[in-house]
């Protein structure tokens, strides 16, 4: 007796053989996958690691998805919870803080660059910043990577590197860092 396969059991990465019809079927704006093949290979894409909303519509656009099949499956992968801007956002930033202290203004472009809209990054920012502190993560940016060693200039430089605002550099540093 054989079982349906489940999530974990289908392999990451399958390879799809690309034939002079498959090229041309992509050309001429067609799908190149059919309906049954593509919502399966987005599932293995969002199976291993979470994906924006924008990545998915880029992976379907590249699968050769018609544009009103994208917005089915975008919107069934919503409903069904498999496509979370705002969580993800959230637990992306979570993460990527606790990994490397940043300012606003780094933590802003870094998640503007993974695809997420202004919108979401803007709360966000708000959120993560109204639980963690900047001057607090600041701080401890500075005790992981200032050695006893540095000049005021150097840890002024490496926290404008990291993305924290003048005036917070100079209120840590006291006086006005040069750089």
């Amino acid at each position: 007796m054989r079982r349906e396969p489940v999530p974990w059991d289908i392999p990451r990465a399958v390879p799809v053989p690309i034939s002079e019809e498959t090229v041309s079927r992509k050309s001429s704006g067609a799908s190149c996958q059919t309906g049954d093949a593509i919502e399966p290979a987005v599932l293995r894409y969002l199976a291993r690691r979470d994906r924006t909303e924008a990545q998915v519509r880029a992976f379907l656009n590249r699968a050769g998805a018609s544009v009103s099949r994208t917005q089915v499956l975008i919107k069934g992968f919503l409903q069904r919870g498999y496509l979370n801007d705002e969580a993800y956002a959230l637990r992306w930033a979570r993460d990527r803080l606790a990994r490397r202290p940043m300012g606003h203004d780094r933590l802003e472009a870094e998640l503007l660059a993974q695809g997420f809209d202004s919108a979401t990054t803007a709360r966000t920012l708000q959120r993560i910043y109204s639980e963690r502190n900047e001057r607090d993560l600041a701080r401890s940016l500075l005790s992981l990577r200032s050695g006893s060693r540095r000049t005021e200039a150097a840890r002024a430089g490496l926290l404008r590197r990291h993305g924290f605002r003048e005036e917070l550099i100079e209120e840590l540093l006291g006086g006005s860092p040069s750089s």
